[in-house]
């Protein structure tokens, strides 16, 4: 009898425990529908707007003194951004469609958009396309990094961009279709004449290189299965 007692007092006990815990826990979600993750948002001494969520979609209308944004999976918007902006998704597209500074974006799986980007651009997704658009004076260092696993990618770049460019394309022995390298700037191309199968699938490569101007900013561009799109304004 005594033990039965004690047993349901330890149960009231929890269960008085759990009541009380449950508002605190979903306290720190941002609507029902995410009632079962916890989100973090602060914007720090320096003005950086950080946040981090297991899951959902981000939507950020400015971050003046930049943002540091992750969610563990959907998409990110970013409208502006101040200072450096760091983006990750595992799973989700990214858009940022105006940044002053740089820009680092990562995504397990979808597209990448960056607007009118004023600093050094990298962006890597593992399946998807990739769309950069450098805008307004080229001094100071402005490297870009753009890669693909499985997409195509467009870099438009202003008219006097000086720059030391990069390019590779892997394609496919099943791949369904021909890729291209398409530029307007006269890069030196070549194809590779061998199936190289030291990365399981066999594949050939298409390689181009070139300077413009002082070649100042180093340009990095990769892909699989996806055309190369250079443009200059």
């Amino acid at each position: 009898m005594k033990t039965h007692k004690a047993a349901s007092a330890l149960l009231l006990f929890v269960a008085g425990a759990l009541t009380l815990a449950l508002p605190i826990v979903l306290s720190g979600c941002r609507n029902s529908d995410a009632a079962n993750f916890i989100d973090h948002s602060t914007i720090n001494d320096a003005g950086v707007v950080s946040i981090q969520k297991m899951g959902g979609d981000i939507d950020v209308n400015d971050a003046p003194h930049g943002a540091d944004l992750s969610t563990m999976g959907g998409n990110i918007h970013l409208s502006n951004a101040g200072g450096p902006a760091k983006v990750k998704t595992m799973g989700g597209s990214i858009t940022v469609r105006r940044a002053s500074a740089s820009v680092d974006a990562t995504t397990m799986g979808g597209e990448i958009i960056i607007d009118q980007a004023g600093g050094a651009v990298k962006a890597n997704t593992m399946a998807g396309n990739v769309t950069v658009h450098l805008v307004g004076p080229s001094s100071g260092q402005r490297d870009v990094e753009l890669s693909s696993n499985a997409g195509t990618i467009l870099l438009t770049v202003p008219k006097d961009f000086p720059m030391e460019i990069q390019v590779t394309l892997a394609y496919t022995r099943n791949s369904n279709r021909s890729y291209r390298i398409i530029d307007g700037i006269g890069l030196s191309q070549r194809t590779s004449d061998d199936w190289d199968s030291s990365q399981g699938t066999p594949r050939k490569y298409i390689r181009a290189e070139g300077r413009v101007g002082s070649g100042q900013n180093h340009v990095a561009i990769k892909t699989i299965n996806g055309d190369v799109i250079l443009k200059q304004e």
